[in-house]
């Protein structure tokens, strides 16, 4: 464990006094003397230049500054102290390998702008004489979670310290509460975590293209933009060696070149799982867990419910609207895509039977199973995907995700989403009621495994048009087609799944439902675990060095990253 040193400058100044013979040199005239007062006067009282955050958001030295002024292992060996890993770069370890199985990262297995106290002190000092400034105010968006309470004082602190004149603001809020000023725009610089949504670097890489609807920095560069578009939709997308090579380039840009994000760590996590308890399936993109192949030998009033704790609540239920970790794992629940994730990761049938690939691997078939029902009754069909994919690329909803279409290239996908072309023209098809037929403008390696994420679920028409906007709000304006249903939805306490009874493979389905209460702080999580209230809590902190020999203790590792991000150019920074 790193630790901060300080260190004492001391100046010493020598005054002496020279003789010729036994005679004194004569003391300076008083109008020497009066002459160099006023200068001293004059330093004393001036007045400190203040400039806004604002302002200093756009200074790289200043972003470099913060970026290496505080030490990432404090907090995830003291602070967390659940396996997460401190990381100096942004696409995580783990996500993505090629035909060789190199990881992306041993290219850049450090990363750049790790903790540096004197560095971030000379990029700091280089900041304030490129913008003129002595003191500066700058708040820090977060969350309430205890965890993220004692991460943000620290670095608070840590900057403080490092960086003279700095003041740093907490403004610590609930988890919906922090996304919708994340995405208004109003911070100046921010914690936020970001989970993969499918298995390629390009899942976090292009989230900061020019006008990105998870752009919450502003950030704009041509360089940036140009060599996300060769390695997405250009002449790199088939050699995918050269494409590695330009986008871990970018990734430094990102990173190193421009800070546009400071890495802060690779989740981890450690935690007591009760060994009753099996099946429970993570993933390293999508949903977080899935809950179809779980199951427990206890049972609460003759049913075998799985209780688990959660951090916050559900911020939203739309298919296509959904942006956060929460929602995307009830989603890979109570909803079934095409295909689905199993265990390792494995593409699984969802609602498609099977499929099939032309030859250059720019169309699709997808043949629909035809025993797959709403929980109204109505049968699911090829037209409510071609409904849900027309929704998410539609401008005019609005969605965040709206760029998974083009992830995808579904044909089309450029003008359609511009509003230029109607969505009919979109590359989806319902050729009958149980076959979907998918053209794309080029080949993507990991399209299959792209339909698992949920916001290319179904989606029902005539449901989602008879409710409007409050469509996914609460249970009843949800409906489901996966192996459960949402049975509870309490804002602030908690949320439950139940067994679908409707789902075509409900009798393979071991469980009679999901349970998650709402906690924040560890302590109390530890407390219902050792009631036997909860079937599995998480630990941080002092609770690791406590129950790390205790028999139900794990440590798993995950690929979400978090990060800290600074207000580069966005607009809601000058309402703030």
């Amino acid at each position: 464990m790193k630790k901060l040193l300080a260190l004492l400058l001391v100046f010493v100044m020598v005054f002496g006094m020279t003789a010729c013979g036994a005679k004194e040199e004569p003391a300076p005239a008083a109008s020497e003397t009066e002459n160099e007062a006023p200068v001293v006067e004059e330093d004393a009282n001036k007045e400190p230049v203040e400039i806004t955050a604002k302002e200093l958001m756009k200074s790289v030295n200043a972003r470099k500054a913060f970026a290496t002024g505080f030490d990432k292992e404090y907090v995830t060996d003291v602070i967390l102290g659940n396996g997460s890993l401190p990381v100096n770069f942004f696409v995580p370890e783990g996500l993505a390998t090629d035909e060789d199985g190199n990881d992306f990262r041993a290219a850049h297995p450090d990363g750049w702008l790790g903790f540096n106290p004197e560095a971030s002190k000379e990029y700091w000092a280089a900041a304030k004489e490129e913008l003129g400034f002595d003191t500066v105010t700058v708040e820090f968006l977060t969350y309430d979670s205890e965890g993220s309470k004692k991460i943000s004082e620290f670095i608070q602190g840590q900057l403080q310290d490092n960086l003279e004149g700095l003041t740093v603001v907490l403004n610590q809020q609930p988890f919906k509460n922090k996304l919708e000023l994340s995405d208004q725009g109003k911070f100046e610089f921010e914690f936020a975590g970001w989970g993969p949504d499918y298995p390629d670097p390009m899942t976090f890489l292009d989230m900061f293209v020019t006008g990105g609807g998870h752009n919450s920095a502003g950030y704009s560069s041509a360089t940036y933009d140009e060599n996300i578009a060769r390695t997405k939709t250009g002449d790199l997308t088939t050699d995918l060696a050269a494409r590695w090579t330009l986008l871990q380039e970018t990734e430094r840009i990102l990173v190193e070149e421009d800070a546009v994000v400071v890495p802060l760590y690779q989740r981890g996590g450690s935690g007591l799982r009760a060994p009753h308890v099996t099946g429970i399936i993570k993933h390293a993109f999508g949903g977080d867990y899935t809950y179809k192949y779980a199951t427990t030998t206890l049972e609460t009033d003759g049913k075998k419910i799985i209780r688990l704790l959660g951090g916050s609540d559900i911020p939203s239920m739309d298919t296509n609207k959904a942006t956060n970790a929460v929602s995307f794992e009830m989603m890979a629940n109570v909803l079934e895509g095409l295909v689905m994730l199993g265990d390792g990761d494995v593409a699984e049938p969802g609602v498609a039977s099977d499929w099939t690939m032309n030859a250059d691997g720019t169309e699709y078939i997808f043949n629909l199973r035809d025993d797959s029902v709403w929980s109204n009754g109505t049968p699911v069909t090829a037209k409510d995907f071609v409904y849900s994919w027309r929704r998410l690329a539609d401008p005019a909803t609005g969605s965040q995700y709206q760029f998974m279409v083009e992830t995808a290239q579904l044909k089309n996908y450029a003008a359609v989403m511009a509003g230029e072309m109607p969505t009919t023209e979109l590359g989806v098809e319902a050729l009958d009621d149980y076959t979907l037929k998918v053209t794309l403008e080029l080949p993507v390696p990991y399209f299959v495994k792209l339909m698992t994420f949920p916001n290319f679920y179904p989606v029902n028409q005539a449901f989602v048009e008879g409710l409007g906007e409050a469509f996914g709000t609460s249970i009843e304006t949800t409906l489901y087609n996966g192996a459960f249903v949402l049975s509870q939805w309490d804002i602030g306490y908690g949320y439950a799944m139940a067994k679908n009874p409707a789902y075509y493979g409900a009798d393979d389905v071991q469980i009679d439902g999901v349970t998650f209460r709402i906690i924040k702080d560890t302590a109390a999580g530890v407390n219902l675990y050792e009631t036997g209230e909860v079937d599995r809590c998480g630990l941080s902190g002092e609770f690791v060095e406590q129950y790390i020999d205790h028999p139900h203790f794990v440590v798993t590792k995950g690929t979400a990253l978090f990060y800290l991000i600074f207000n580069i150019n966005n607009e809601g920074l000058g309402e703030h």
